[in-house]
């Protein structure tokens, strides 16, 4: 199913309605698996603070620990989110409405994205509040921003090869139906 089109050729709408559902599908399940893990995580990785606390005695690796577990929450909470509302889709609604909704799922950035960049910020706190740090904390900094960047670009190569057009074709049928 190539959802590519020529400048002159009309975006099958059946066609895209059909990617979207597989899609919204996709998503939904990958999203459902993440939420699994961390919701895996969060108990295992409480227990660990607590066994690492009592081990170093140090208040700061018991907060750092914790701070994990709380972007792990939030990675659950969102990932659970998203599940939700892909796999959630009505695809009964008007038309118009349904794509706009399909062109705000696939845009790259989207206002529940800032949780993300607080549970980034809460596990890089974590990382660097450790009595014992694998790195110093300039190496720690560059590392994970190192991870971090690279992570968003891998995020965005992906978008635009796998959703971009998606989120294109929905705009161009929006286009469509209201005559611009």
């Amino acid at each position: 199913m190539n959802l590519n089109k020529t400048k002159n050729e009309k975006v099958n709408l059946d066609q895209l309605l059909g990617k979207l559902k597989k899609e919204d599908s996709n998503y939904s399940n990958l999203c459902k698996r993440m939420k699994i893990v961390y919701w895996i995580f969060i108990p295992l990785y409480t227990i660990i603070a607590f066994i690492h606390y009592f081990d170093t005695k140090e208040l700061t690796d018991l907060i750092a620990g914790l701070l994990l577990v709380a972007a792990f929450l939030i990675f659950a909470l969102v990932f659970g989110s998203y599940q939700k509302e892909y796999k959630n889709v009505d695809y009964s609604l008007p038309t118009l409405l349904m794509l706009k909704q399909a062109a705000e799922r696939y845009h790259p950035f989207r206002k529940k994205s800032i949780l993300i960049f607080l549970a980034v910020f809460l596990m890089n706190a974590s990382f660097n509040l450790r009595s014992q740090p694998l790195f110093n904390t300039v190496e720690s900094q560059i590392v994970f921003f190192s991870v971090f960047i690279l992570a968003i670009i891998i995020g965005l190569v992906i978008w635009y090869f796998k959703y971009k057009p998606l989120r294109d074709n929905a705009l161009a049928n929006i286009a469509e139906i209201e005559g611009n």
